[in-house]
């Protein structure tokens, strides 16, 4: 059986170079694409536009939201619709993570009836995304489900444990989710796709799609709490009928912190030059902060902020605004960042704190701990949580040590904790003293 070298994309993603992901050896891309009824991913067109262009084989998939609202056949319609007139050389995946506090037998039948609505609107053939654990305890056997192709996610292992449902069959693997792929600047989830996983006939979703204006400024913004679509609307100048109409909102008043919306700033776009600057972070603008004070915090110039997140307005930044964040120049690049090398989770609707503790083998009370929570109870759907500390990964060169920096470290405190001195330190991060550490950075131990 053939295997297709390929990657899942979403906005975590951030911006990418299609072209270097292709010359890399990636065959094949599968993007998110929606949520339950309220979530559309922003950089689809994006990256279908940039992966399609570079002859990648492209698929979709949709984060399910079990129970009894949205209903399965509405998140079916809201998918389809949302992919409607791309073309697709995937069958269109089922993102199956959550229960919805669903027994197996309810929960299952729910993803076949989203499968089969799906398969009825698009024309296309579907497959199921999941996880090894999922489907050994979350999942019912014998009524329908196993008739459709498993993409199954199990990291660090020879091969997937066998499951109830599919037992030891599986249309396509994700084998890493902190991989690294030239042409994207954070960490990457890898996959080995099947001949299974890919269409044999029809391509083309229904419907029309719109293409957007390659000469307009687009602007990522995170909802915070508090906000309503009227107020960021008023913030960047624009209407609420154009944000409903961008990112595929059905109810203006149903917004939800975290959620990533896609605008249009009504100032014209100034001529820049096309050189594209590395990335290796992102940086959400807080209240109280200037470009120039961000550029300060995290060493490089407001130009190149400027440049690299295309301002057309230095003094003009908004809370929630998110940032590409340029690495730190000191000789031969050997940054690190947040996104390469911390092990997060972002939260999804229905998602506890005791549920995230669970399914990565921590505690609530680490959890707590590392991510500064004062109130487990209270965290919401795009939220990013660190699972951990320090730890090790391995990249191009082999295997590296890192460590986030906490409140209260400085080089010389993380240098005797593990046994480095402060010169290996300042050498194996890029950074020219104990100065250039903050709350949150991420340290190259090795």
């Amino acid at each position: 059986m053939a295997e297709y070298r390929g990657i899942d994309v979403s906005n975590w993603s951030g911006t990418i170079d299609w072209r270097e992901v292709a010359d890399s050896g990636i065959e094949a891309v599968i993007i998110q694409a929606s949520e339950g009824t309220f979530y559309r991913d922003p950089y689809l067109q994006e990256f279908y536009d940039g992966a399609r262009a570079n002859n990648l084989k492209i698929g979709f998939y949709h984060f399910f939201n079990p129970g009894s609202s949205p209903t399965p056949v509405e998140q079916a319609r809201y998918f389809v619709d949302t992919i409607s007139g791309l073309h697709a050389d995937i069958k269109l995946v089922l993102d199956l993570e959550q229960t919805g506090g669903l027994g197996n037998y309810e929960l299952t039948n729910q993803a076949i009836e989203f499968l089969r609505e799906v398969r009825r609107l698009s024309g296309l053939d579907v497959a199921v995304y999941t996880y090894t654990n999922f489907a050994q305890n979350n999942l019912y056997a014998g009524i329908g489900l196993e008739d459709y192709p498993l993409w199954i996610a199990q990291i660090d292992v020879n091969e997937p444990q066998a499951n109830p449902i599919w037992g030891d069959k599986y249309a396509a693997w994700q084998y890493s989710d902190t991989g690294r792929v030239t042409g994207i600047d954070t960490n990457t989830d890898l996959d080995i796709f099947y001949d299974t996983i890919f269409l044999d006939d029809k391509k083309d979703i229904p419907g029309t799609r719109k293409e957007e204006s390659k000469d307009r400024r687009v602007i990522y913004y995170r909802v915070e709490e508090g906000n309503t679509l009227s107020s960021i609307a008023r913030r960047y100048g624009v209407s609420v009928k154009e944000l409903e109409r961008i990112n595929g909102i059905t109810n203006p008043n149903l917004i939800y912190p975290g959620e990533i919306l896609k605008i249009y700033p009504k100032e014209k776009r100034e001529e820049r030059k096309s050189t594209r600057i590395k990335f290796y972070s992102t940086y959400i603008v807080k209240s109280g902060d200037t470009l120039s004070s961000i550029a300060s915090k995290i060493h490089t110039t407001v130009d190149e902020l400027v440049q690299l997140n295309d301002i057309s307005n230095p003094n003009l930044i908004y809370p929630g605004e998110i940032l590409k964040i340029p690495s730190v120049k000191r000789g031969p690049s050997k940054s690190v960042s947040n996104k390469q090398y911390i092990k997060t989770y972002t939260v999804r609707s229905g998602d506890t704190l005791y549920g995230i503790a669970r399914r990565f083998n921590t505690t609530v009370e680490k959890l707590i701990e590392l991510n500064g929570l004062s109130n487990p109870d209270l965290i919401y759907p795009g939220q990013v949580l660190k699972l951990e500390s320090s730890g090790r990964v391995k990249d191009g060169e082999g295997f590296r040590d890192y460590y986030i920096v906490q409140k209260g470290d400085t080089l010389s405190k993380i240098a005797k904790r593990f046994n480095k001195t402060e010169d290996e330190l300042l050498e194996n991060n890029n950074i020219l003293s104990g100065k250039e550490i903050y709350e949150g950075h991420v340290i190259r131990l090795n």
